[in-house]
């Protein structure tokens, strides 16, 4: 700077510095290139008229600096300074009028206050050139501090925005708020009217483009540190950090608490191993795989649960059919039972009625005979052979002259033999022996009943007794091969003895089939269908209870299939992951592909950098094995989660109002800087 300049030269030299007042132009003149000349001279040589307040506050100052008082303002001024957004040398000198205008003995509240802000603007000029950057950052942490306790005490647009606020409304709502501050922190850094309002303008315009892009740059920065944010706080609390993972899939369930604790109540009172991950259907299963497809400690724990659970499923299965048919006995032993029962009781009624029986006409039993086999003599053990048997029971064996036997007692002997032996024809198969024996045997009934008029009674019940016997193949036959439309009315038509036979037999071959069922099947599946549905419906005492229980085997199957998925690539590349190895890597690098082997590690670590640590995969298999959980634990557990999610929603919101703050008081500093570089 050359020759003689005054301070109207510079102005029309600098019109975009017309915004600042002579005083202030002076200072950034004289910092800039007389910084070893002192002020008062500098502003001699420019031609600036002295401002009478400002150099009362220089003397001032001078003076009591020379008695050895400092008078310097450090790194708290500059702190109050932004955390008021440059109102605490307005607020201050209010606060000194009063004195001032003792001091100066005026009664002018106006001109008290001028110098009181002249001895405030000195100070804090002295205060940010003693302190420099970091005086700057202090104000600009009071701007921060600022921004953060308005928005906590609710003096912020965000509150106008819902719960979960999309980016528009965040925007928006930043750019309102930072628009505000922006605005006073600009018309708190002037002096005269029409510079403040200048500066206010350019604040708000400064504050509303910072605060629309705070947003958008917040998220940005929390994509990017999300995954390691992650990974501290698993490393710090796995457990904590799994029951926030689990919340999650609760609340993907579409379940209440209060549903699944009761699934899981009900499942277990019912004799099944059922866990949180089978209550919680596919958000639980799907959370379960990602546990038994990661190396470490909890694919073992689950893995080895899950497979044993499996392995006694073909046990749990047969019982809830047992006990859904009530069928306690196995058939032969519920029809060695039931025949001793028919024989004692036959014992009883048929000699009940010998006593008061007449004579037994065996003739048309004798006729019968001998109409369907030929007179000479034939092989013991052919039906021929077998009927000639029976006719020389009933007679005295006198094939030219025979005479008939009628004792009731003899004859009711010969009608037992020949019954047992119908009736193990029937067993063995052999369809034409048991027909051919059962018509001689119904003749040698009608002879007995027409003897005695008790045998008919005893006779039917030995019948209907031997029906219910047969009820148990009858109901092994259904099982197996028959249609609903038939075997529904045929049980109807049992009596409940036979009906109970009937249970027996249908329930024999599915629990046949589901003990003989290999490792790893559903045993289930072959009872999940509309027919077994309808008859077990109809069949099964047990049913509801039985439903409830295959239901629950068949969600179990579903849990481990889909947490072992049955694949060895899975499992191939989890035993990869947890020794480190990836023949990838060593190719990639053996090619001279660098990159290429860089990413495939940092692919290879993400589970751990995401915070998928092998600890929180033990925690969250730990707990969505659990079998014993109440609706308490896990509202407490998807509370926990929730309220730290708001908490850190709320910790961006109001960091975002802060960032607004520290920006505001920022682009003031910027401006001031600018114009003393310049």
């Amino acid at each position: 700077m050359a020759g003689q300049l005054t301070i109207a030269d510079v102005r029309a030299k600098f019109p975009q510095y017309d915004d600042m007042s002579d005083a202030d132009l002076a200072s950034a003149l004289h910092q800039k290139f007389y910084a070893d000349m002192p002020q008062a001279d500098f502003n001699e040589k420019i031609g600036l008229k002295p401002d009478k307040y400002r150099q009362a506050a220089i003397d001032e100052r001078n003076d009591l600096q020379a008695k050895g008082i400092d008078t310097g303002a450090g790194l708290t001024r500059r702190l109050v300074q932004g955390a008021t957004l440059n109102l605490a040398d307005e607020a201050i000198a209010g606060a000194m009028t009063p004195l001032e205008m003792i001091k100066r003995g005026t009664l002018d509240p106006r001109e008290a206050y001028k110098y009181a802000k002249a001895r405030e603007d000195l100070i804090l000029d002295d205060a940010r050139q003693n302190t420099g950057t970091l005086g700057t950052a202090a104000e600009i942490a009071g701007g921060v501090g600022s921004g953060l306790g308005l928005a906590r005490q609710g003096v912020t647009t965000a509150r106008m925005l819902s719960q979960s606020p999309g980016i528009v409304g965040r925007t928006l709502a930043s750019a309102a708020d930072s628009t505000a501050l922006g605005g006073i922190a600009g018309f708190g850094s002037g002096n005269s009217l029409d510079d403040r309002l200048a500066n206010a303008g350019q604040g708000a315009a400064i504050g509303a483009a910072a605060g629309a892009l705070l947003p958008p740059a917040l998220a940005v920065a929390k994509t990017a540190a999300s995954p390691l944010i992650s990974n501290i706080m698993a490393r710090i609390n796995p457990d904590r950090y799994a029951s926030g993972q689990v919340a999650r899939a609760i609340n993907e369930s579409g379940l209440t608490t209060q549903e699944v604790a009761d699934r899981l109540a009900q499942a277990n009172a019912e004799g099944s191993p059922y866990t949180l991950a089978d209550a919680l259907g596919n958000s639980g299963q799907r959370m379960l795989s990602t546990v038994t497809r990661a190396p470490g400690q909890g694919r073992t724990d689950v893995v080895n649960f899950l497979d044993t659970r499996q392995a006694g499923q073909g046990r749990r299965v047969s019982r809830a059919i047992e006990e859904g048919f009530g069928s306690r006995m196995t058939p032969d032993e519920l029809r060695n039972t039931m025949t001793a029962e028919r024989g004692a009781i036959a014992d009883e009624a048929y000699g009940a009625v010998r006593d008061g029986a007449g004579p037994v006409n065996v003739r048309g039993v004798v006729d019968h005979i001998e109409a369907n086999v030929p007179a000479e003599p034939a092989a013991p053990d052919t039906i021929s052979g077998r009927l000639q048997r029976y006719r020389r029971m009933l007679t005295n064996g006198d094939a030219e002259n025979p005479e008939f036997i009628s004792d009731f007692e003899h004859v009711q002997r010969v009608r037992s033999e020949l019954a047992d032996e119908v009736q193990n024809a029937r067993q063995s198969g052999q369809g034409n022996r048991a027909r051919m024996l059962g018509q001689v045997l119904t003749q040698i009934d009608d002879a007995l009943e027409n003897a005695s008029e008790g045998f008919r009674q005893a006779n039917r019940d030995f019948a209907g007794a031997t029906q219910n016997i047969e009820a148990i193949d009858a109901g092994r036959a259904a099982a197996t091969r028959g249609r609903t439309e038939d075997i529904i009315p045929a049980y109807r038509d049992l009596s409940p003895r036979g009906q109970q036979a009937f249970r027996t037999g249908y329930a024999d071959p599915l629990i046949s089939q589901t003990q003989g069922a290999a490792f790893g099947v559903d045993k289930t599946r072959p009872l999940m269908n509309d027919a077994f549905a309808a008859e077990a419906g109809e069949i099964a005492p047990g049913n509801p209870l039985m439903q409830r229980r295959l239901m629950t085997e068949q969600r179990m199957f579903e849990t481990r299939n889909a947490a072992k998925g049955n694949s060895k690539t899975a499992e191939n590349l989890a035993d990869d992951a947890a020794l480190g190895v990836d023949p990838g890597v060593v190719g990639q690098v053996l090619s001279g592909n660098y990159g290429g082997a860089v990413k495939s590690l940092i692919s290879a670590g993400s589970n751990v950098v995401t915070g998928n640590t092998p600890a929180v995969r033990e925690a969250v298999g730990r707990i969505l094995l659990r079998r014993g959980v109440s609706a308490g634990d896990l509202d407490g557990m998807i509370d926990e989660t929730i309220g730290r999610i708001r908490r850190a929603q709320e910790m961006a919101r109001v960091a975002g109002r802060g960032a607004a703050g520290g920006v505001a008081q920022a682009s003031t500093q910027k401006k001031r800087e600018l114009r003393r570089a310049n």
